[in-house]
């Protein structure tokens, strides 16, 4: 291809975006058009537009949209198969392929070779390992022999890490050995891969020199836990002093697995024991624990993390996750619908189902009979369901037998029969003081200090609500109250004058400020005529732009300013994905996601992406591991970036580290806030989890772009 094949613009030529491959099949009879394309820089943004190929005879194919890779996907996703075996026509004309502003004449290609046989030097050295003495770093030593001028090497070490090396020709022009160094810095732990590409003086790939694969392991965590608990380790229950009383924790929708409380200060501890003294862990601030049970010990109450060490209540702060939920778009299914059969005429009596269970150890081993002292028969992988034929209780520890001759420690099992979660509250309120304390009982006083502060337009869910005196006083959690006084409650949509209702159809928007006035016209000076809320959806009916500024229409003369506010819009379908494909477009701009089948969308949510310093990486991938839920921790805390959070649930990892999942530890959606990590409520991310299972464990694709 030369430079001809390229538009101009004031006389200059555009550079190259693609070729566009012609490789002849059937001893010359026929075509398979392919387009192939350069290693991007690093900074470049992802192409995406409309293409169209145009045969020789005629016949115009449209091919959708094609989203060139980025510099993370470019290494899997280089070339890209538009159509197979098309006809030469006999006029020997040659196909003309049109994307976005580009027209492209075809390379042809003898055989089934995709790019021009070229030189290809060795690797005489390549190696990758972990720096010392620095976490989330990795080395990489590369020695080539053979390089042709012209050509470059291309280091993908994965997690957008890519260096491009062109080693100083000799003065002679002949081909020398070359050496080189590089350190790579992560934001993300997880599997990567360290590959080394030639390319070619345009960008294009001449070959493979070498690759190794790598694990970015968290750097070691400041938060210690004594002694790792095998699978089937005596439950620190067996050894702990006599309970005084056992509490049930409160029903948890199906979408929160666990609650969660994160510590009070630095340094708080847990014990390998309710009321014991010895310490398990010492934690950092950043570190966010998910509960299994509570206790009542020698007067005090006590949670069990899921690592089963123990932590006082007065040590925690219990977390609110975010209630914000999503759009179901065009009468979208639940993900997990209840059969509906009809009535039955002559119904037979039904057996009692048995309780379902699911490990949660990464290995648990099985037992011939209850007790730890029995031999081992098989052992389970996490995420494994049983189904819980009987209980026995051994040595003060309760164990399943889930066969014959089969038996299991409980602790490491999830029982997944739990009652139905209670009706959702309806009435919600935003916090009005600078810092409203949170007390673990109603009433203020010096025997019931405060456990956590909200900060001013904290939002709040009202469970109860309580009179100590003549206060009002409201429960927004698990040992959680709040003075009435400071809590401006929201109105209900059965409220008159109520803002429009969640829209059925794109494009639909959330509020992402604290309130937001709604005006009879597109101007800061119109009439107020209402109020919308933090996380509340809304019907975007309208745009315009008035005075440099973006205003939505919500309603008949119901206008909100467009700068406090994110919206969801369609998306065409990459080419690249499948037509039957499950996939979710995620909008970097607007920090939404919209999930689709195939063309059709059906489901829109708010969701959280990467800071500037560890952004998320772009382009299209495809689920590689899918999990109900696991530990997740990075950073360091001495730079105050370190986080370990237990049991994320809803996780779906579609690069290396880099996953969509709930997030219970924050309620920021609509605005940039991991590590890189697609961030989403738990509501959202439990439905995008069950509603992407039908489409196997690669599901679903993930497209990442800006705007």
């Amino acid at each position: 291809m030369t430079a001809a094949d390229f538009p101009q613009r004031d006389g200059v030529n555009l550079p190259p975006v693609a070729q566009l491959l012609a490789v002849l099949v059937a001893d010359g009879a026929q075509t398979t058009y392919a387009l192939n394309f350069p290693a991007p820089a690093q900074d470049d943004q992802a192409f995406a537009a409309p293409a169209k190929l145009v045969l020789g005879d005629g016949q115009e194919i449209d091919l959708g949209v094609i989203v060139a890779p980025t510099a993370t996907t470019w290494r899997t996703s280089r070339q890209l198969l538009l159509v197979e075996n098309v006809p030469v026509p006999a006029n020997g004309e040659e196909a003309v392929l049109t994307w976005g502003v580009h027209t492209f004449l075809p390379h042809l290609v003898d055989g089934k070779a995709a790019v021009m046989a070229q030189n290809l030097p060795t690797a005489t050295l390549f190696r990758a390992w972990p720096a010392p003495q620095r976490p989330m770093t990795l080395i990489v030593e590369l020695e080539v022999d053979g390089l042709a001028a012209g050509q470059r090497v291309r280091l993908d070490a994965g997690g957008g890490n890519v260096r491009v090396w062109s080693p100083s020709a000799p003065a002679n022009g002949n081909a020398l050995t070359h050496r080189g160094e590089w350190t790579f810095e992560y934001v993300k732990p997880g599997p990567y891969h360290v590959v080394a590409d030639v390319i070619n003086a345009d960008g294009y790939w001449v070959g493979q020199l070498a690759a190794q694969p790598v694990d970015i392991a968290p750097p070691s965590s400041d938060t210690p836990f004594v002694g790792e608990v095998a699978a089937d380790a005596v439950s620190p229950l067996e050894v702990a002093a006599p309970l005084e009383i056992a509490v049930n924790a409160a029903a948890l929708p199906p979408w929160l697995p666990y609650r969660y409380v994160r510590p009070l200060w630095a340094s708080a501890r847990t014990y390998t024991q309710a009321g014991g003294a010895v310490v398990a862990r010492v934690l950092a601030l950043g570190t966010y624990l998910a509960i299994r049970q509570e206790v009542l010990a020698g007067g005090q109450l006590w949670y069990q993390s899921t690592r089963l060490d123990w932590i006082p209540a007065a040590s925690v702060a219990a977390l609110t996750p975010s209630e914000l939920r999503g759009v179901a778009l065009s009468n979208a299914p639940d993900p997990d619908p209840d059969p509906d059969p009809g009535p039955d005429p002559d119904p037979e009596p039904e057996p009692t189902p048995r309780p379902q269970g699911e490990v949660t150890a990464n290995v648990l081993n099985v037992r011939s009979a209850p007790g730890t002292n029995n031999p081992i028969v098989d052992q389970l992988r996490r995420g494994a369901r049983v189904t819980i034929l009987e209980e026995r209780t051994v040595a003060d520890a309760v164990w399943y037998r889930i066969g014959v001759n089969r038996w299991v420690h409980s602790a490491w099992i999830r029982r997944l029969d739990a009652p139905p979660p209670a009706p959702t509250p309806t009435r919600r309120g935003v916090v009005t003081a600078d810092v409203l304390n949170v007390r673990a009982r109603p009433g203020a006083s010096s025997t019931n200090p405060p456990v956590d502060r909200l900060l001013r337009g904290a939002q709040v869910v009202i469970y109860e609500e309580t009179l100590v005196g003549s206060v009002t006083w409201y429960r927004i959690g698990v040992n959680r109250w709040v003075h009435g006084g400071w809590i401006d409650l929201l109105p209900t949509p059965a409220d008159e004058g109520a803002p429009v209702a969640a829209a059925a159809a794109l494009p639909v928007g959330w509020v992402v400020t604290t309130s937001l006035n709604v005006r009879a016209e597109p101007s800061l000076t119109s009439a107020v005529v209402g109020t919308v809320y933090k996380n509340q959806s809304v019907s975007i009916l309208e745009t315009r732009t008035v005075a440099g500024r973006r205003w939505y229409r919500i309603g008949a003369e119901q206008w909100i300013y467009g700068a406090n506010v994110r919206v969801a819009q369609l998306r065409a379908r990459p080419a690249n994905i499948r037509a039957t494909e499950r996939w979710v477009g995620v909008n970097l701009r607007e920090q939404t996601l919209v999930a689709y089948e195939g063309d059709k969308p059906v489901y829109a949510a708010l969701c959280a992406t990467g800071l500037p310093r560890t952004p998320t990486v772009q382009g299209i991938f495809r689920t590689w591991l899918r999990l109900v839920s696991g530990k997740m921790s990075g950073g360091s805390a001495a730079t105050g970036g370190y986080y370990y959070l237990e049991e994320v649930p809803w996780t779906l990892y579609f690069y290396s580290g880099y996953a969509l999942h709930a997030a219970y530890w924050h309620d920021a959606f609509g605005n940039p806030r991991s590590h890189g990590c697609i961030n989403l409520s738990p509501y959202d991310a439990w439905w995008i989890f069950r509603w992407s299972e039908p489409g196997g464990r690669n599901s679903p694709a993930v497209y990442v772009y800006t705007g």
